[in-house]
């Protein structure tokens, strides 16, 4: 029986990159995300507005009813942005905890709920370096990406001895559209900076841990190219 995995924020960059790692690896695979990927995925696909519990509880349900149970969810959604702080607005701070944060506690609430009624499940939320340190100019972002990485230490901590696991992969900079929107990039920059696969991979090597094996935080500024060979060489043998 094929394993299962919910991609929240599917349609974007890294989400994609997941989802497109995750059929590879022969998982059944939904995505749900506000709009439909932009290229062609080997997935299904909900519609769903994450910041809206209806909506995040619709696509448990769907992924539940395809696929008798879950075994992965991840929270890859997220918005961006550079602004000190007497430069953010209001607005600001609302959207982006809303999206970065709000959404993964409607996620994970959920996925607590199913996973320890089947006592399996892997819950993986991308975070960021943002939330590991804090810098200049990201005060609001960071402010989200902190709250994420403390919602999956305390997890970690609620969900000992269930069957249930959860982690954080807290990339550094991503060559993404966010990125690029906020930040003008030489092709020299963004050839050092990590690519949305990096980020599918990091996720993929945690998936491959033992049963009893848990990171539950993996920061990630560094490419991850020798592990996706590793990776490929295992597939072959």
């Amino acid at each position: 029986m094929k394993k299962s995995a919910l991609v929240f924020g599917g349609s974007g960059e890294i989400g994609s990159a997941i989802a497109d790692v995750l059929s590879e690896e022969d998982f059944e695979v939904v995505i749900a995300d506000i709009a439909k990927p932009p290229r062609e995925i080997k997935a299904h696909y909900v519609p769903a507005d994450l910041t809206q519990e209806a909506d995040v509880k619709r696509a448990i349900r769907y992924a539940q009813d395809n696929f008798g149970r879950i075994d992965v969810i991840i929270n890859s959604q997220g918005v961006y942005q550079i602004a000190r702080i007497e430069n953010s607005e209001t607005e600001d701070w609302d959207k982006i905890i809303d999206v970065n944060l709000k959404s993964v506690f409607l996620v994970c609430r959920e996925a607590v709920k199913l996973m320890k009624w089947q006592k399996t499940g892997y819950i993986i939320n991308i975070a960021s370096m943002a939330g590991l340190r804090g810098k200049a100019g990201e005060s609001v972002y960071s402010a989200s990406k902190f709250g994420v990485i403390g919602l999956t230490k305390v997890l970690f901590e609620e969900l000992r001895n269930t069957g249930v696991k959860v982690s954080a992969v807290c990339p550094a900079s991503v060559d993404t559209k966010l990125l690029r929107k906020e930040v003008e990039l030489t092709e020299k920059e963004r050839r050092k900076i990590l690519k949305p696969e990096d980020v599918a991979w990091a996720v993929m090597n945690l998936l491959h841990l033992g049963k009893n094996e848990n990171r539950i935080i993996v920061p990630l500024d560094i490419k991850i190219e020798l592990n996706k060979l590793q990776r490929k060489e295992e597939r072959a043998k």
